[in-house]
């Protein structure tokens, strides 16, 4: 590989994957958090991610409320029905991403 797409490869590595969306699935933050569909679930269903339906049959996240509860994780404070395993990846991403 050459030089120069070592260099950009090392950039894209820490580069922000879900950067420009506003709605994001199930799949992307699920991918984000590092946790199963099931924990994103849990997460919305107790508020802590908001769901919308731009059409009547997909849902989406908004970006807006995953940076929120990325955020809400920096403190001491624990979030109730979220494993420790998906608190601990969220603080690395909120850390690798700079949130």
């Amino acid at each position: 590989m050459p030089e120069v797409g070592k260099a950009q490869a090392k950039e894209g590595a820490h580069k922000d994957p879900l950067e420009g969306k506003l709605l994001l699935t199930y799949a992307e933050v699920q991918r984000a958090l590092g946790v199963s569909r099931t924990t994103v679930w849990r997460l919305v269903r107790a508020g802590h991610l908001k769901l919308v339906r731009p059409t009547p049959r997909s849902a989406r996240i908004t970006r807006e409320s995953l940076e929120a509860f990325l955020r809400s994780l920096e403190g001491p404070a624990r979030v109730e029905g979220v494993g420790r395993r998906a608190v601990d990846r969220a603080r690395e991403v909120l850390k690798r991403f700079g949130l």
